[in-house]
């Protein structure tokens, strides 16, 4: 059969091949549609004809026509050849590449052919479950028949088995007490306040944890000052019920406390209360001398 049309060429080309149009596509990386418009010679479907030509010459490429003779063609520089050529069928879509489908066999074949040592493999897994599980229901019975004639023949091995248990519990014990008694206690703190002058005490505080938290509870209206080392880390005035609290650096050794009431507000040092007043109500000033000693 004679073909007039460049479409004509390349399409029965490219039947001649066996070869789809969504095969062509992944082989030209031409968007199907315009193949179809090549075919068709519906030239006026592509972009322009720059684009025409290109396609036309990656399309014969393909199909093995000579595509820079179609171009001429198409540019009116020649004509086609009256040769004729056996028209075939349009192939059937193939889903994938052929190197796909070669591969997919491949796996199939493996696949069938392992089937024998995958199944050996199967009854070698439930031969050995099934023998575990028979050592060890002969292992849970064994030590039932053991317990029984042991207490029944040898009354002497018995005796001795209850002695060993006993030592065992009293060194459990020993060690026990010995584990309880390695591990120290933690130490307590300790708040010791000397005479009361009614405007001075002096406080001392050992095995304090660091930092040490001086906290202030106003019952009523008082200015209170907290300094070390002649330098204050905290003064203000607290209202009736006011609470406040003040952190020393962790390298003091010594605090002063100063109360503009004495007896309007108490002191605690890391939750526990300092000793500041006798009893009487002072509402004069009053200095809280801290001396500190921290646990080691």
């Amino acid at each position: 059969m004679t073909f007039e049309t460049i479409g004509e060429t390349l399409k029965q080309a490219r039947l001649n091949k066996k070869i789809s149009l969504d095969e062509l596509q992944q082989i030209t990386k031409i968007q199907k549609r315009y193949l179809e418009a090549i075919d068709n010679d519906d030239y006026d479907q592509l972009p322009g004809k720059f684009y025409v030509r290109a396609f036309i010459r990656q399309y014969a490429e393909a199909v093995g026509e000579d595509g820079d003779h179609l171009v001429d063609v198409f540019d009116g520089k020649s004509t086609l050849s009256a040769g004729k050529v056996v028209q075939r069928p349009e192939p059937e879509f193939v889903s994938g590449s052929r190197k796909a489908m070669h591969q997919e066999e491949s796996n199939l074949s493996k696949f069938w052919t392992s089937l024998p040592v995958i199944l050996l493999g199967l009854v070698a897994l439930a031969i050995i479950i099934v023998v575990g599980y028979m050592t060890w229901q002969d292992r849970q019975a064994d030590p039932i028949i053991g317990a029984t004639s042991t207490s029944l023949t040898v009354d002497n091995s018995v005796v001795q088995t209850i002695s060993s248990t006993k030592e065992q519990k009293e060194s459990f014990s020993k060690n026990t007490a010995s584990t309880t008694e390695s591990v120290p206690k933690e130490k307590k703190m300790v708040i010791t306040a000397d005479q009361d002058t009614g405007s001075a005490i002096a406080v001392t505080i050992t095995d304090a944890k660091k930092p040490l938290t001086l906290e202030f509870i106003a019952t009523n209206r008082v200015w209170i000052g907290v300094s070390v080392n002649n330098t204050y880390v905290y003064q203000g005035t607290l209202a009736a019920n006011e609470t406040q609290k003040a952190q020393l650096p962790e390298t003091a050794t010594n605090a002063t406390i100063t109360l503009g009431a004495a007896s309007n507000a108490t002191i605690k040092a890391n939750g526990e209360e300092i000793p500041i007043n006798s009893g009487a109500d002072n509402q004069n000033p009053k200095n809280v001398t801290l001396a500190l000693r921290y646990v080691e």
